[in-house]
């Protein structure tokens, strides 16, 4: 998927529903939490890269990926309607098999990505650090059980 298609998708995205969502066809669901999964990997993957020394710490980019972030992160868990564990996808049948857990899952990393913001602001590079760990922790925990891994 290119950038553009992905940028396109995600911003219809924004203006929709999940009861929209439900109504599309499943491709078209995955599309676009595909297209939300890769921008928030790219802002995510930028403070990570930071926090870890990296790439150089900069507080206003800081700022720019962690409201991205935390506006593109809401999006996915409202497109993992039925018949999108078929097709071009990553996602584990056990989304669906164990739906509770996934989205406890995401409720928690919601929770975390949406502290970032905040913390960015702050200038405090430690605090940062600390916040980017928890956040990736919450990631991880549903792609360890909930994405195929490449």
């Amino acid at each position: 998927m290119t950038t553009k298609r992905a940028l396109a998708a995600l911003a219809a995205t924004l203006a929709m529903t999940s009861v929209v969502a439900q109504t599309m066809k499943p491709e078209d669901q995955i599309e676009i939490r595909q297209a939300a999964y890769t921008l928030m990997g790219y802002s995510f993957g930028s403070i990570a890269q930071m926090a870890q020394g990296k790439r150089p710490y900069s507080k206003d980019d800081a700022i720019k990926y962690a409201d991205l972030l935390a506006q593109v992160a809401t999006v996915p868990k409202g497109f993992f309607g039925e018949g999108t564990d078929k097709g071009d996808t990553r996602a584990k049948p056990e989304i669906w098999a164990k739906r509770a857990d996934f989205d406890d899952k995401m409720s928690k990393m919601l929770a975390e990505v949406a502290k970032l913001p905040a913390v960015t602001r702050t200038g405090d590079l430690d605090a940062l650090k600390v916040q980017a760990k928890a956040t990736g922790a919450t990631c991880g925990a549903c792609h360890d059980e909930y994405r195929i891994k490449r």
